[in-house]
């Protein structure tokens, strides 16, 4: 026997062996995190089923996690069958005998089971060129209710083991060498019914990468759609050589030999993973990808858009959409672009990418040396309505080659300058200012329905931010994503055909047509929707189609699924009823079978989220139009405001119990209900203020609905302030030679085929003995009907301002014939304000008065611009800048009789 003192080491050391086990233990129970679910974007995706499924809900949810704040959890309705798989990428890990994965899940029936989709690059499918591959099975969950954790182990012995049959299968040629994971499934089905399921703590071990040298084929796989669109399969990474194939084909875009429709948003950080659950297919970014971005882009199949690399080959970058060559200013900026862009196609291998040029002017000079041609052109918010963005957007694309391709550039949110304006004009440093929903997709759909193929969405701030701001935007944009996604055929590669028309004004419809099917884009608009979006009126619009095949059925594409049309038919035409609910309506006019099928299809895998969606933004506007009624210094008294309230509430609340109930149809129609009064008290409120004002853009602060509040209280300090004595010199347009020294300066920028001029001019001045007149004229050739750009501006003398004040700038302007309304006619803009805070102006027969109301920051120089932008002649006068002081009562214009009809519309209250 031995001792105590004896057997202490051997205790020592048997207590340090199971210490270190327990710590290797720990190790090798968490291993590495793949996705932890903490951020707002859903990764799970339906993968394969042979079980009828309807996705009730899929989101991520916040409490009840696993760990963390949230997990991800899915509601499904199952048919008869027996697998509903849903799958999460992971990055490509070879097999190895210690890869292996785990799982937490929580549902409310027993049954469901982990796998892993296994590939071997060295053996391709001889029926579709693709990598072939196989499914492994894990563990199976037997207890509901409570957290579990799933996990697949021994993958590398299931492999081993498949390799029989798979020889068997695909023949004695087949090479299992080098096999890798790059999806962990989850099959949902156990029985018929309703599934709720939640999702947490993704984990795996043993992750060795897969080298991107070492497989076989160059394409990504496809299933019946674009890499990045919905309906991708196969192995999901970019194959050897690292280099993904882009091609500009006439006026569509090719992305690995397939017709698409990017949609790219600025890069400001987000995981891709988040930026792809939103739908966006691309990144743009000011520089060339790091070798990390790229892997990560080829890993969640997105491509960038971004400028060349400096120091490294262009060819050698993969994953590329579009090199954006920038435009520098300056008459030396298109003949530095043309060199750059000849040279780098030089340098960017056998098939070079398309040139991107986003230009803001001589579109028909870049587009002859880029294959891509994009406008920006800000409307919302803008003093330039939407429907004037429809007019613009037509006759833009007169400029541009025929040959090149169309992209628009959509901002998702007000500019840095703005924003810096409405802080300071509201004395808050963080001002919450954002764009409706339908106002974005109202803007987005006008664009594609003028032969737009592509959009690129602007954007300065990351989306995946928790402010309400950010939520509203990535809402409104998951939803047109959704939307573009069921109707790309068309945009990608259909032909913008005439024929269609309606009788209201407000209405803007077009036609894109393929060789087997039409599809009708309507825009409803209405007068100030690019301020806050007006209800429409309770009644179905229609559409006259001429050319329609007599045996065309009419479909419409709708949130909530393919529905009948109310329309009736004519000799070769048709008449089409727009939904009365529907701000931008799809109409589908096919005879083919096979395309009502397809986009059936489509349709499914999207209408329950669209819907669900849509909830989401109607009750984020509620909450909204509620906070700001409360906010508001005076509340009004109307009756209208609080018993819309009231009725749009109960809407919303009856849509997420019958959503609930997946009563789908049902529960959009209340969301549509709730939405136009929602719309109506939203209205209400912002135009208990505008109406003080001949222009809404006089005031900065009602260029959104979220800043109705802080409208409110400007409106309310200027009722005891009046502006001071005028700080601009030679604004009164008398003397030539003092307006001239003081700093007037005339900007010419000629333009082929337009004559421009400034001068002083006796003829009716508004005060004194002289205005300043800016005349555009067509030369002697007369090419054009209208400049591209501004011809001519005038810019005035420069003002030193004290800080923190705010300024009011007024004069008047005369217009003796109308300008056209797509060229924007006369715009005043100021420093302070930016271009996108100036007003447009196309009509004032008579003199009219203009102003604008101004913050300065810690000190600010200021001073006005007047551009011309069409055909015409306008006329100056009396401009003057002011600072305001304390005092009581409005301020009458220089040379402005007052009567009784007469209001000085900026401190009216």
């Amino acid at each position: 026997m031995k001792s105590r003192h004896a057997a202490t080491p051997f205790l020592i050391l048997l207590l340090g062996m199971m210490l270190v086990s327990n710590m290797t233990g720990v190790r090798c129970a968490h291993g590495e995190v793949i996705e932890d679910f903490e951020s707002a974007v859903t990764t799970w995706r339906p993968s394969s089923a042979d079980a009828p499924i309807s996705q009730i809900e899929h989101q991520r949810k916040v409490g009840d996690s696993h760990m963390g704040a949230s997990s991800e959890q899915i509601v499904v309705r199952l048919g008869q069958g027996s697998y509903v798989y849903y799958g999460h990428t992971v990055a490509p890990a070879r097999v190895v005998p210690d890869l292996q994965y785990s799982v937490w899940v929580k549902t409310d029936r027993p049954g469901i089971q982990i796998a892993a989709r296994v590939v071997f690059p060295r053996s391709l499918d001889p029926r579709t060129r693709r990598p072939i591959t196989t499914r492994i099975l894990g563990d199976r969950c037997n207890h509901p209710d409570r957290w579990t954790q799933l996990g697949i182990r021994q993958i590398d012995r299931m492999v081993h083991e498949q390799v029989t049959a798979l020889r068997r299968e695909y023949g004695a040629k087949f090479d299992p060498r080098e096999a890798y994971v790059d999806l962990i499934e989850l099959n949902l089905y156990s029985q018929p019914g309703l599934m709720r399921v939640q999702i947490d703590d993704l984990e795996g071990e043993g992750l060795l990468n897969v080298p991107q040298t070492q497989t076989t084929s160059q394409h990504v796989a496809m299933s019946g759609g674009i890499r990045g669109m919905s309906g991708t399969t196969g192995a999901n990474v970019q194959l050897a050589p690292p280099r993904a194939e882009s091609a500009s084909n006439g006026q569509v875009i090719e992305l690995n030999d397939h017709p698409a429709v990017p949609r790219i948003i600025d890069y400001n950080g987000e995981p891709l993973a988040f930026l792809k659950g939103l739908g966006f297919t691309a990144i743009r970014t000011s520089q060339a990808p790091s070798p990390r971005l790229q892997q990560e882009l080829l890993r969640y199949n997105m491509w960038s858009v971004s400028s060349p690399p400096e120091g490294r080959e262009p060819k050698d970058q993969s994953g590329v959409l579009a090199w954006e060559l920038p435009i520098t200013d300056g008459e030396d900026g298109f003949s530095d672009f043309a060199i750059r862009a000849a040279d780098l196609r030089l340098l960017d291998g056998r098939k070079p990418r398309p040139v991107l040029a986003i230009a803001p002017g001589r579109v028909h000079d870049f587009s002859q040396h880029s294959e891509i041609i994009a406008s920006r052109h800000p409307v919302l918010g803008t003093s330039q309505t939407l429907s004037d963005y429809a007019r613009w957007m037509q006759s833009w694309s007169l400029f541009a080659s025929p040959s090149v391709t169309r992209w628009a550039v959509v901002p998702t949110q007000f500019s840095p300058n703005t924003q810096r304006q409405v802080s300071l004009l509201s004395q808050e440093s963080q001002v919450p200012m954002a764009f409706q929903p339908q106002q974005l997709e109202k803007e987005v759909f006008l664009a594609l329905s003028n032969g737009v193929r592509g959009i690129v969405f602007e954007s300065n701030t990351p989306l995946n931010s928790d402010h309400p701001v950010d939520l509203s935007r990535r809402t409104a944009l998951d939803i047109i994503n959704r939307r573009m996604e069921l109707i790309y055929p068309w945009v990608a590669q259909g032909t913008p055909r005439d024929g269609a028309f309606s009788e209201d004004p407000n209405v803007h419809v077009s036609m894109l047509a393929t060789d087997t099917a039409i599809l009708l884009i309507a825009v409803r608009t209405n007068p100030d929707d690019h301020f806050v979006v007006k209800p429409l009126p309770d009644r179905k619009v229609t559409v006259h189609v001429r050319g329609v095949p007599m045996a065309a059925e009419a479909h419409r594409i709708g949130d909530s699924g393919i529905h009948p049309v109310d329309h009736t038919r004519g000799l070769g035409d048709m008449q089409v009823k727009l939904e009365p609910g529907e701000h931008v309506s799809l109409i589908l006019l096919t005879q083919d079978p096979r395309v009502v099928s397809a986009i059936r299809a489509r349709s499914e895998r999207h209408r329950v989220e669209i819907v669900r969606l849509r909830m989401e933004a109607i009750s984020q506007e509620f909450e909204l139009a509620r906070n700001v009624q409360q906010q508001l210094e005076s509340p009004s008294d109307s009756p209208a405001i609080s018993r819309g309230i009231d009725q749009a509430w109960a809407d919303i609340r009856q849509a997420r119990t019958l959503f609930a109930d997946y009563n789908l149809q049902t529960a959009y129609d209340y969301i549509q209900k709730a939405e136009r009064k929602v719309a109506t008290v939203q209205r209400l409120q912002w135009e208990q203020l505008a109406q003080q004002y001949r222009f809404a853009l006089t005031n900065p602060t009602l260029i959104s609905y979220d800043l109705v509040p802080f409208a409110s209280r400007l409106q309310g300090n200027l009722q005891y302030l009046r502006p001071g004595a005028n700080h601009l010199p030679g604004g009164d347009m008398e003397d030539p030679t003092f307006v001239l020294s003081s700093g007037w300066i005339q900007q010419i920028m000629p333009q082929p085929g337009f004559d421009s001029a400034v001068e002083f001019s006796p003829q009716q001045p508004h005060g004194g003995n002289y205005s300043v007149s800016m005349r555009v004229a067509p030369d002697a050739d007369g090419l054009y009907a209208r400049p591209e750009q501004a011809p001519i501006a005038v810019r005035s003398a420069k003002v030193k301002l004290e800080p923190d004040r705010l300024v009011l700038v007024r004069g008047w302007i005369r217009i003796p014939q109308a300008l056209s309304k797509e060229s924007g006619g006369v715009l005043i803009h100021d420093s302070l304000g930016g271009r996108e805070l100036g007003l447009h102006l196309t009509e004032a027969t008579d003199w009219t008065e203009f102003s604008l109301i101004r913050a300065t920051g810690d000190a600010d120089t200021m001073y006005l611009t007047f551009e011309l932008n069409d055909v015409g002649q306008v006329f100056l006068d009396d401009v003057t800048v002011s600072t305001y002081e304390a005092g009581r009562g409005p301020e009458i214009a220089p040379g402005f009789q007052e009567t009784d009809d007469d209001r000085f519309q900026t401190l009216q209250p």
